[in-house]
């Protein structure tokens, strides 16, 4: 009867291992190696620790380095081209591999077994020296997927407080030579209508969806006398609220009264059904709501989401800025915010990602702890730091320069910045900078207006200034601080007069780029869509509609300076929003509302439609946009009851007509041998 096999330890087992010496590698070794320690791994170490905490040690280190782009130098001795491309080798610690010659290479290949055996003899010889790599055969070889990361927190650099150090020198400014974007190919002949620029950002299927989500609210909740919407009726509603915008009533009823009726929201719609569907507008459909959802926007996200698709399309500028932006409200909701000095004190917190002349490309709603931020970076750099990481994941290295204030500034920050090329500058708080060597404010002051104190980082990456203005401000960039100072005039109160004041670089810069994002509250807040409502879903949707129509005169006017269109003909903000309210409601016209008829109902199911009033004697007032003339959609003669005949509105006619389109209300001639309402249509 066999013995039952006894298990060697582990130490003997080290032992005929030589300690993992015996590889390819150890007989290659030179006497070069200025950096080995004979007793940094003394043999009494390895044998208390085991086999998998020994491989586990050195795996950890395998990523502290990177030898993949040394072509001469190759960890296992083995041919770098039997590893797969879509695979790379996790690299061992520098202090475990020793330098190799192209002889001794050369004679690795040319016989496997003799550096072998010479590594056993080394291994007797000497029983405390420091082992080299661990024989790991290559089909044992640690692999992994190369995988395209993003922004990870892995690749940015981070500091404590304590490694922070400060120099009292001046920083060396670094400017990139930067080439404003082109202008898309489709806008450099011609600028778009405002109904193209704003279908962009919500296409056919948004109001689709509107129509769709809205019908389901209404039946879910039981809504007596509801008749079903359709994509047409939701544009003339979301026109509708535009022209509340720009109207600017006490009272959205009073457009329906006859002291104040506006015509065109009372013949398109009446009151009731508008209030109603007011009541019942939704985007998506609440029964999708999952149970363990912790968006706390998810009933307006969708809307959001088509408009950030665009805005990451768009064709992104130089300057860019960083800020809040708050909407108004006071109701109800937990995700409300308060900000003491601002213009909307309390309101729901987003924070932009602007142009200097208000143009959005990127958004985050701040929800709390459910922000949708990456909570590994937010632990490192903060709720400001995170967010503007987060809002410049989309665009281009070395062509862009970032600012924001003294929220969102830390050293971290710029540092993470000049990694990622941007070129960043703004206020900063002095606690969140390892407490710099400057001036205090009374050592300033002595100084005299228009003076400043400047220190940089001691690896030159990031430089700090404190200038004095009417009372002093510290701001910090990785690109510049002083640079090329200017002289400023600034009113003196004392002496009653003006004085010239030596202003930084930095200053200059910020004070021209920081307002992208006030820019662009200003712009919304001329015509806003006026929402009496304690629902906070209303005012976030509409507000989307507001920075849709804000953005889409931004790219109206980027594309008429690109064809050098005459200011003449430029619209204004109010004029472009009133076009796209009107050419709304119109496009949205065509297909008549269904109504209830009065009285008792009745028994059939039939669905009878009330024909619009004829008004006598009505004049032509107004001339349809070419995206009206041209849908082709609705558009009927019919004869008007004038004693005169007009004239035909097509260019080049000169003929007196009664016939007339009733969309367009405008007089067009057919006779044998013209067609002006074919032509004027087409």
């Amino acid at each position: 009867m066999l013995k039952k096999q006894q298990q060697l330890p582990y130490g003997d087992i080290i032992e005929l291992l030589g300690d993992g010496r015996d590889s390819e590698l150890s007989s290659l070794s030179g006497d070069d190696d200025d950096f080995v320690d004979d007793n940094e791994y003394p043999r009494s170490e390895i044998e208390k620790s085991s086999k998998e905490q020994m491989f586990e040690n050195v795996l950890d280190d395998f990523e502290l380095f990177d030898f993949e782009d040394d072509e001469d130098f190759n960890v296992f001795g083995i041919n770098n081209e039997t590893v797969e491309d879509e695979y790379e080798v996790f690299n061992l610690p520098m202090h475990q591999l020793e330098q190799q010659s192209d002889n001794n290479v050369n004679e690795t290949v040319e016989d496997e077994h003799e550096p072998l055996q010479q590594g056993e003899q080394q291994s007797d010889n000497n029983a405390y020296a420091r082992p080299s790599t661990p024989a790991i055969p290559p089909h044992h070889i640690a692999i992994r997927p190369v995988v395209e990361h993003g922004l990870h927190l892995n690749n940015l650099p981070y500091y404590t407080k304590n490694e922070i150090k400060w120099s009292n020198r001046p920083f060396v400014s670094s400017f990139l030579k930067i080439s404003p974007p082109a202008p898309e190919l489709s806008t450099t002949y011609r600028t778009l209508s405002p109904i193209e620029y704003f279908s962009k950002y919500f296409p056919e299927e948004e109001f689709e969806n509107m129509a769709k989500y809205t019908n389901i609210y209404a039946k879910q909740n039981n809504f007596i006398n509801y008749v079903d919407t359709t994509p047409s009726e939701m544009k003339v509603f979301v026109g509708i609220h535009l022209k509340i915008g720009c109207q600017k009533p006490s009272r959205i009823r009073l457009c329906w009264t006859n002291d104040d009726r506006v015509n065109i929201i009372a013949d398109n719609m009446s009151r009731n059904r508008f209030f109603q569907l007011r009541s019942c507008f939704h985007v998506m459909n609440n029964d999708d709501i999952p149970e363990n959802n912790v968006d706390k926007f998810i009933k307006v996200r969708p809307l959001y989401n088509s408009f950030l698709k665009r805005c990451k399309e768009l064709p992104v500028e130089t300057n860019l800025a960083v800020d809040e932006q708050m909407v108004k409200f006071k109701g109800k909701l937990g995700v409300k915010q308060y900000m003491k000095g601002k213009p909307c004190p309390w309101g729901i917190k987003n924070f932009l990602l602007c142009s200097a002349n208000g143009m959005v490309y990127n958004m985050i709603l701040y929800q709390g702890s459910s922000t949708e931020i990456n909570h590994e970076i937010q632990k490192k750099y903060g709720l400001g730091g995170s967010i503007v990481l987060q809002l410049v994941e989309h665009i281009d290295k070395n062509e862009h320069y970032l600012y924001f204030d003294n929220y969102f500034s830390s050293y971290n920050l710029f540092t993470s910045l000049d990694c990622l090329g941007i070129k960043a500058a703004g206020t900063i708080r002095l606690n969140r900078f390892a407490n710099p060597p400057v001036v205090s404010d009374k050592e300033l002051n002595t100084l005299g207006r228009g003076a400043s104190y400047e220190v940089t980082s001691t690896d030159g990456k990031v430089g700090l200034i404190k200038w004095l203005d009417n009372k002093s401000v510290t701001l910090a960039s990785n690109f510049v601080t002083s640079g090329s100072p200017d002289i400023i005039k600034r009113y003196d109160k004392k002496n009653k007069s003006y004085v010239e004041v030596c202003r930084p670089e930095i200053v200059k810069l910020y004070n021209d780029s920081m307002g992208g994002v006030d820019l662009h509250d200003q712009l919304i807040s001329y015509y806003r869509v006026f929402i009496k409502s304690r629902k906070w879903t209303l005012r976030m949707l509409f507000h989307s509609f507001d920075m849709a129509t804000c953005n889409s005169w931004l790219e109206y006017r980027n594309d008429a300076e690109a064809i050098n269109l005459p200011k003449k003909k430029v619209m204004d903000l109010l004029g472009f929003k009133q076009n796209l309210a009107s050419t709304l409601i119109s496009i949205g016209s065509s297909v008549v509302t269904p109504s209830r008829k009065r009285g008792r109902p009745s028994s059939s199911n039939k669905i009878i439609v009330q024909p619009k009033p004829r008004t006598k004697n009505r004049l032509i007032d107004r001339y349809p946009t070419d995206v009206i003339r041209k849908d082709n959609i609705g558009h009927y003669v019919y004869i008007d009851n004038l004693r005169d005949a007009t004239f035909c509105k097509l260019e080049g006619c000169k003929k007196r007509t009664h016939m007339a389109c009733k969309k367009c209300n405008v007089h067009l001639c057919i006779t044998k041998t013209r067609n002006c309402f074919f032509d004027y249509h087409n």
